[in-house]
């Protein structure tokens, strides 16, 4: 005989509901606690002395470029997301760029972001077309 599926309870739908939510709010809490670490780390570089004020923001651009590709990898995980994560990867690599560029003054090569851009774009398509076969 088949079995018959019962339905939750109701202490058993709201551990599903908890684990769904934690399931989707896990990666915001990861990039909030990796962002308040590049930022403390940052300021007591700066208050120490080992990077100068005028020059701070340089560096958050480059970790804040890291943290986003970080985060992709945790959210290309989930399937759900994995649209989503290629988005934060191209985000990061643009951040890393503009940092480094600022931090070494290569302002003149900025059109070499634009090939940057163009590359992530154009592996992003390849690899979701070979996803789609």
């Amino acid at each position: 005989m088949a079995e018959q599926k019962q339905a939750p309870t109701e202490q058993e739908d709201r551990n599903e509901r908890y684990a769904r939510h934690h399931r989707h709010y896990g990666a915001p809490a990861i990039f909030a606690g990796l962002l308040l670490i590049l930022l403390g780390v940052l300021l007591f570089l700066a208050a120490q002395g080992y990077i100068t004020w005028d020059r701070w923001w340089q560096y958050f651009l480059i970790g804040l470029g890291l943290i986003l590709i970080i985060d992709s990898l945790i959210r290309y995980q989930r399937e759900s997301s994995r649209g989503f994560s290629v988005g934060r990867i191209v985000a990061g690599i643009i951040l890393i760029g503009i940092g480094t560029a600022f931090l070494f003054y290569v302002v003149s090569w900025w059109p070499l972001i634009l090939v940057a851009i163009g590359i992530a774009i154009l592996v992003g398509g390849i690899w979701r077309h070979s996803q789609n076969r």
